[in-house]
């Protein structure tokens, strides 16, 4: 295994300076302003879960679960609590890029009621939060890992686009080389990062979903992956 470079190890860019002169500095600041997102994330989510509960759990059974039977919500909320973690991570990152509440006067989408609100987000937090109804969810395939610093995805199936590696040190952990995910991609300045979410798709069931997906079109496509991701939980795979 290799070495992790220390502090006042020469940088392995070839800069000829110290790691910590160099590259850790910028490793740094991308890691600083990743926290500072998802830190906004998690003050949005929090809020908009709490300001508006009875609307959302009207949207979590008319939208988010249309169509499962009685039985697949008790599956699902007997899932392992790994996968429902995951679960509560989607669900609310999906309302607020994607949803609309019934019963709210006024703005009624999520996602601008949390930008409109006072909840102490700054404008890089703010920003951020903005690129949900932006960015896609789309299916990725891992292509390759760098285990505790990073993970690379190309579209799949392969569209001829180019690779995205993504400095993640902790999702680079939770993914194998040949992995199917769902993933909705973020942009910060230069570099791709996932929003939070993430739908695993086992190798058995990729085929099942692309047809799913072929069927849904560009208008239903992120409704279809959920919805598939939803009854493989309930399926406890």
């Amino acid at each position: 295994m290799a070495r992790k470079v220390q502090r006042n190890d020469p940088c392995p860019c070839g800069s000829g300076k110290k790691y910590k002169r160099c590259c850790q500095v910028k490793e740094n600041a991308i890691a600083s302003g990743r926290a500072n997102r998802r830190r906004g994330i998690q003050i949005a989510l929090g809020w908009v879960s709490h300001a508006y509960e009875e609307p959302i759990a009207s949207w979590v059974d008319d939208v988010w679960l249309k169509d499962m039977s009685e039985v697949q919500h008790g599956q699902i909320g007997s899932a392992h609590p790994a996968i429902r973690s995951i679960h509560d991570v989607n669900l609310l990152e999906y309302l607020t890029a994607e949803g609309v509440l019934d019963g709210v006067e006024g703005e009624n989408r999520p996602l601008q009621l949390i930008l409109n609100a006072s909840i102490g987000l700054d404008d890089e937090q703010k920003a951020y939060l903005s690129q949900l109804a932006e960015r896609p969810l789309r299916l990725y395939q891992i292509s390759d890992v760098q285990m505790n610093k990073s993970f690379s995805i190309k579209s799949y199936p392969d569209d001829g686009s180019e690779e995205v590696t993504i400095a993640d040190a902790s999702s680079s952990t939770m993914f194998d080389v040949g992995d199917t995910v769902g993933l909705r991609l973020m942009q910060s300045d230069d570099t791709w990062e996932t929003s939070g979410a993430i739908y695993h798709i086992p190798d058995e069931y990729v085929e099942g979903l692309l047809s799913k997906l072929d069927e849904a079109g560009a208008d239903g496509y992120s409704k279809a992956l959920t919805h598939y991701w939803l009854e493989l939980v309930a399926l406890h795979v």
